[in-house]
C-alpha cells in the first residue's frame, strides 16, 4: 500500500491527516497492493462545475481502481471528507461518535477496493451545535466522527462550553456517580485543544452566541446560571428596560437583552466582539447574539420611539448593533463572518433598519417553539405576517407563520447566506424513542432547503444522541451533503451497517413502533389527556415483544460494534416500555402514577445504564426534558424561554 501526496511538499494538517487516517484504516482491513493520489485540486480540470465559494463548499472526485487511483478535493477539508467517503464505500461504518461505534472490515480481494463518486455538497453548512450534558470525550468524539459522516462544521455555544462540561462532571442527574468539581478554569484550558481537533480536520469553526449581553454587563455567570450582582449607575442603563425596571431578568444574565437605543450598550458589545476575535483568528462564523429568554426586550421611550413614521422592532435595534459591530470589526481589519439570529423575540423582521454590509452577515433561522409533527414542503403558501406587539405576542408554532417570518427576514437583509438552526434532537427527540419519524422530517426539510434559500442545518442538539442508535445524526449529515439521497435508502443502509442481515428486520419493527408516538406531545403541543393516542400507544408492548424476539434469534454480527448495538437495542426495549407506561398514565389523565413511575422506576433506569453506556443517551437531559413533561413545567420545553432551556 502506498499514499502519495499531490503535493510533495503539503504543509495542510488536514491533508496530511487524511493521509494518516487513509493510511490508518485501509492498514486495518488488510489492503492489498494500492497505489492512492491524494491532495487538493482545480477540480474544473475534472469537469467539476464552479461553486460559489470553493473555500467553504465542498467537492471531491473519488476514482480508485483495484490497483489504486485517487482522492482530490477542492479544498483541503474535502480531502478529508472524501478520504472518509471512499472508506465508507469499501466498507467502514461509522455508526456513531466514538471509535468503539466504528465497523473496519477486513478485506483482501483488491476487487474490494474499487470506487468511484463525483461529489459537490448539496448544502453548504453541516454541522452540529453543542448542547446538553458532555464529557470532554463526548465532544472530542463527536468532532473526529462529523467529517467521518459528512458534516463540515461544529458549533461552542458560550465563549467557553463551561455549563455543557459541568452538567455532566457534577453528574446532576445522576447520584450513582461522584461529582466533579470542574471549574471555568478547567473549561478556558481545553478550548485549545478543541481548536486543534478542528482544525486537524478543516472543521468550519461557529463561536459564542449566548453570553455577549451577559459580558457587556459584566456579569460572571455561565450558561443560565442566576446571579446577584450590584451595577453602577451607568452599567443599569445599558440593560433592557421591562416592566419599568432595568434589571436582571429573573436574575439570570444570558436572558438579559440590553438597551439597544443606548449607544455606550452597542459601544461595548462591539468592543466584546473585537476582542474576542482578535484572541481568536480560528473562528470561521462568530455567532452574535441577544439575550435567551422571551418577551424580553427593552420597552423604554428611546427604543420604543418612532423611526420614519414607523415603530421600530427589536429586530431593527439588532441590526444597529450589528452594524456597529461590523464598522468595529473593519476598522480593526479583521475578516469573520457573522450570524445574526431570528429568534424569539427576533423572530419578527426589521422594518427600518438594514445592514450596511449584508456579505459579512449569514442569517440563522431557529424556529425553537416549531411543530416537530410536520416538514416544511407541506407548506406551499404563506400567510400574512402576525402582527407583532411587544413582548406580549405568542411566538408560532405551525411552521406557515415561521416560515412567514423567514421569508421577511431575508427580503430584508438583502438574501443574505442562510442556514435553519432547528431542534431536532434538542429535545423533540425525547417524544418519539425511536427518531425514526424525526429521521424522515429530517430528510423532508433538508431536501427542502433550497426552495426555502436556505443553505444548509446547524443542529442544535445533545451530543449523547444515539440512542438506540445514531439514524437521526447520520440521515442529517448524508442528506444535508447530498439531497437526492432518500430516508428509505439510508435508514435500510444504515439498520444493516449497525445489525447485520437482521437490519431490514429491525427497522420495519421500529417503523412501526415509530407510528405509535407522538412527537409534539411532550412539547406540550398536543392534548395532554387524549384517548385517541392513549390507545394508539397500547400497540407498543407487542411490538417491543418483537424486537426482543429479534434479539434473541438474530443472526450473528461481524464486529463488537454490531454487538453492542444490538445490547443497546435489548436496553431500548426496556426504555420504551417504561417510557410508554409513563405516557400512557399522562394520557389517561393519571398523572400522580406517571410522576411516581418516572421519579422511581425510570430514573433509576437511565441512571443505572450511564454505568454503562455513557455517550449515547444524555441523562441529564432526558431526565430534564421529559421529566419536565410528566411534571407539567415547560423549563426545558421550548414552551417558554424565562427559565434555562
Amino acid at each position: 500500500m502506498e499514499i502519495r501526496l499531490m503535493n510533495p511538499s503539503e504543509t495542510s494538517p488536514v491533508i496530511l491527516f487524511a493521509k494518516e487516517e487513509l493510511t490508518r484504516y485501509l492498514t486495518r482491513m488488510g489492503a492489498p497492493a494500492i497505489r492512492l493520489l491524494i491532495g487538493r485540486a482545480d477540480l474544473a480540470v475534472y469537469g467539476f462545475e464552479k461553486v460559489a465559494d470553493p473555500s467553504l463548499d465542498d467537492q471531491y472526485l473519488i476514482d480508485v481502481e483495484p490497483d489504486g487511483g485517487i482522492i482530490l478535493g477542492g479544498n483541503d477539508r474535502s480531502v478529508l471528507l472524501g478520504a472518509y467517503r471512499y472508506l465508507t464505500m469499501i466498507g467502514c461504518a461509522f455508526l456513531r461518535p466514538g471509535p468503539a461505534h466504528e465497523v473496519v472490515p477486513v478485506k483482501l480481494s483488491p476487487s474490494d477496493y474499487r470506487a468511484k463518486e463525483r461529489f459537490t455538497a448539496s448544502l453548504r453548512h453541516r454541522g452540529v451545535c453543542l448542547e446538553g450534558a458532555d464529557s470532554v470525550e463526548n465532544i472530542l468524539d463527536f468532532i473526529d466522527w462529523s467529517p467521518k459522516v459528512g458534516y463540515n462544521s461544529f458549533f461552542l455555544q458560550f465563549e467557553y462550553p463551561q455549563t455543557f462540561l459541568e452538567r455532566y462532571y457534577s453528574h446532576q442527574k445522576n447520584p450513582l456517580l461522584p461529582p466533579v468539581d470542574w471549574k471555568m478554569a478547567d473549561s478556558m484550558r481545553l478550548m485549545p485543544y478543541l481548536s486543534e481537533a478542528m482544525e486537524k480536520r478543516g472543521i468550519l469553526q461557529h463561536r459564542v452566541g449566548h453570553g455577549w449581553t451577559s459580558k457587556v454587563l459584566g456579569c460572571e455567570a455561565t450558561g443560565w446560571d442566576t446571579e446577584e450582582k450590584e451595577f453602577d449607575e451607568v452599567t443599569r442603563s445599558l440593560i433592557a428596560e421591562v416592566g419599568g425596571k432595568r434589571e436582571l431578568y429573573y436574575g439570570v444574565p444570558t436572558n438579559t437583552n440590553l438597551c439597544l437605543s443606548n449607544p455606550e450598550a452597542r459601544a461595548r458589545y462591539a468592543a466584546a466582539v473585537v476582542d474576542y476575535v482578535s484572541k481568536n483568528p480560528a473562528t470561521d462564523y462568530l455567532h452574535l447574539w441577544l439575550a435567551d429568554g422571551s418577551h424580553n426586550s427593552c420597552e423604554c421611550e428611546a427604543c420604543n420611539a418612532l423611526r420614519n413614521g414607523k415603530q421600530p422592532r427589536p429586530s431593527d435595534h439588532y441590526i444597529d448593533l450589528l452594524n456597529d459591530v461590523d464598522a468595529a470589526l473593519t476598522a480593526a481589519g479583521l475578516d469573520v463572518k457573522l450570524v445574526m439570529l431570528m429568534y424569539v423575540d427576533l423572530l419578527w423582521p426589521p422594518v427600518v433598519s438594514h445592514l450596511n454590509n449584508p456579505g459579512r452577515f449569514v442569517l440563522m433561522f431557529a424556529p425553537i417553539y416549531r411543530t416537530f409533527e410536520h416538514a416544511f414542503d407541506e407548506v406551499q403558501s404563506l400567510p400574512e405576517e402576525i402582527p407583532l406587539e411587544l413582548n406580549k405576542t405568542p411566538f408560532p408554532k405551525d411552521l406557515p407563520n415561521n416560515l412567514t417570518l423567514l421569508k421577511g427576514w431575508q427580503e430584508a437583509t438583502g438574501g443574505s447566506d442562510c442556514f435553519d438552526y432547528d431542534y431536532y434532537m434538542g429535545r423533540a427527540h425525547y417524544g418519539d424513542p425511536t427518531y425514526i419519524n424525526l429521521s424522515r422530517i429530517i430528510v423532508r426539510d433538508l431536501k427542502d432547503a433550497k426552495r426555502l434559500k436556505m443553505k444548509g442545518i446547524n443542529s442544535c442538539q445533545e451530543l449523547r444522541a444515539h440512542f438506540p442508535n445514531g439514524l437521526a445524526g447520520y440521515v442529517m449529515a448524508r442528506v444535508s451533503a447530498d439531497t437526492s439521497l432518500t430516508y428509505e435508502a439510508l435508514a435500510a443502509e444504515y439498520y444493516e451497517a449497525c445489525y447485520g442481515a437482521s437490519g431490514k428486520d429491525v427497522l420495519a419493527v421500529m417503523e412501526k413502533l415509530s407510528d405509535c408516538f407522538h412527537v409534539d406531545y411532550v412539547l406540550h403541543q398536543r392534548p395532554w389527556i387524549d384517548p385517541e393516542y392513549h390507545a394508539q400507544l397500547e400497540n407498543v408492548s407487542g411490538l417491543l415483544d418483537e424486537l426482543t424476539e429479534l434479539y434473541a434469534d438474530h443472526t450473528p454480527v461481524s464486529s463488537e460494534a454490531q454487538q453492542h448495538m444490538w445490547e443497546e437495542l435489548l436496553f431500548f426495549t426496556l426504555y420504551t416500555d417504561l417510557y410508554t407506561q409513563i405516557l400512557l398514565h399522562l394520557t389517561a389523565g393519571e398523572d400522580a402514577e406517571a410522576i411516581d413511575l418516572f421519579d422511581h422506576d425510570f430514573t433509576d433506569l437511565v441512571t443505572r445504564h450511564e454505568m454503562v453506556d455513557q455517550s449515547g443517551l444524555d441523562v441529564f437531559r432526558v431526565l430534564s426534558v421529559f421529566g419536565s413533561a410528566v411534571k407539567h413545567d415547560p423549563r426545558f420545553l421550548g414552551a417558554t424561554l424565562n427559565q434555562a432551556t
